[in-house]
């Protein structure tokens, strides 16, 4: 999200909208740290195969 979205979401959450604000902030922290655990599982899962696997892709 860029800054000026950013700032607005900040002056809202003090008006009677808090609650959406909060919703939507916690979707979008939840979206993130999906994909960031997924990336890892991602990377610990190729790492697995680059491991056992090696010879065959040299």
């Amino acid at each position: 999200m860029n800054k000026a979205f950013e700032t607005l979401l900040d002056l809202l959450s003090w008006t009677p909208l808090a609650r959406f604000i909060r919703t939507y902030r916690k979707q979008q922290l939840h979206q993130r740290t999906l994909k960031l655990r997924m990336s890892k599982n991602i990377d610990l899962v190729f790492e697995g195969i680059l491991r056992r696997h090696s010879d065959l892709l040299s």
